[in-house]
């Protein structure tokens, strides 16, 4: 009986209540994306423009001076997911739920470094504080600056249709496309990073090809995201390929401002970057967004 109550439930949540799930997504998680997604980015750009930091107090890896950089525009997107928050009709605990997401998204992470230390030390603790204070604490007080202006103000209720159709349809699908990539890609690393798979020189194909491998499940999410909310196909392909997308544009951006700089020669490096950075992810993208691509609808 409990089970097919569970059955029930789930169904009616697939099927019925589409309002709900429609304000949660609004409300919560597209804002929450965006704060999380622009303050990452922003990070990326300065850990790839700048030289890594190696001391204990290393700031989360960046020279103090960049890590300032960073916390100074978090204001921003705190801002940002919190305005989002509050035109889509949220509440104030919302909307600094939507703000904060970066650091809230740390907090795991740091609790399991925390209870994975073999042999606590004074250095140890003292790197773990740094690392929480340098990646939860600090950002979020950052990213609360920025939304506390916003959140004193009255939540718009006169957003437009157009922008909501686009948001459901494109923005929040390639969004969790995009972060879905992203997680994977972080995950790889991490085992990539054993000394005897690094001495061998494996440690490239460690970390590329499980990416690989999962990249079908993000463009599958993204494209069904997409479909589910109404989006036609090429809207559908778009959300799924946004990961190749984003990133090919930040590389772009960045070799154009001379940060990024292909070895010699150059046009073998390129060729190479061009086909395991673009050709290959965007095929496995597409391996799982063409199936709801081509779907005619998605009972909601």
């Amino acid at each position: 009986m409990k089970l097919l109550t569970g059955i029930g439930w789930f169904e009616h949540a697939q099927r019925g209540d589409k309002t709900v799930m429609n304000n949660r997504t609004k409300t919560l998680w597209l804002p929450a994306l965006v704060s999380l997604t622009g303050s990452m980015a922003w990070r990326l750009i300065l850990q790839r423009s700048f030289p890594q930091s190696q001391p204990l107090l290393n700031h989360a890896g960046l020279p103090l001076t960049y890590q300032l950089l960073w916390l100074t525009a978090l204001p921003l997107f705190g801002a940002a997911g919190a305005y989002l928050s509050r035109r889509a009709g949220g509440g104030r605990s919302t909307g600094l739920l939507a703000a904060l997401f970066p650091s809230i998204v740390m907090v795991p992470f740091w609790l399991a470094l925390a209870t994975r230390m073999s042999h606590p030390s004074p250095r140890q603790w003292f790197g773990l504080f740094c690392g929480v204070l340098n990646w939860i604490v600090a950002p979020g007080i950052a990213l609360s600056l920025g939304a506390w202006s916003v959140l004193r103000a009255r939540p718009a209720n006169n957003a437009k249709k157009s922008m909501n159709t686009r948001t459901r349809t494109f923005w929040l699908p390639a969004l969790v496309s995009l972060t879905a990539a992203m997680a994977f890609l972080t995950i790889s690393t991490l085992g990539s990073q054993e000394p005897r798979i690094v001495a061998r020189g494996w440690a490239t194909y460690v970390v590329y090809i499980p990416w690989l491998l999962t990249l079908p499940l993000c463009g599958a999410a993204g494209a069904y995201l997409s479909r589910r909310a109404g989006g036609e196909r090429r809207v559908c392909l778009a959300a799924g390929l946004f990961p190749v997308t984003a990133m090919t544009s930040l590389v772009g951006v960045l070799t154009l401002t001379g940060q990024f700089v292909f070895a010699k020669p150059q046009w073998l490096h390129f060729s190479m970057a061009l086909l395991f950075g673009v050709i290959f992810p965007a095929v496995a993208l597409l391996l799982g967004a063409v199936r709801f691509a081509k779907a005619t609808g998605l009972s909601s």
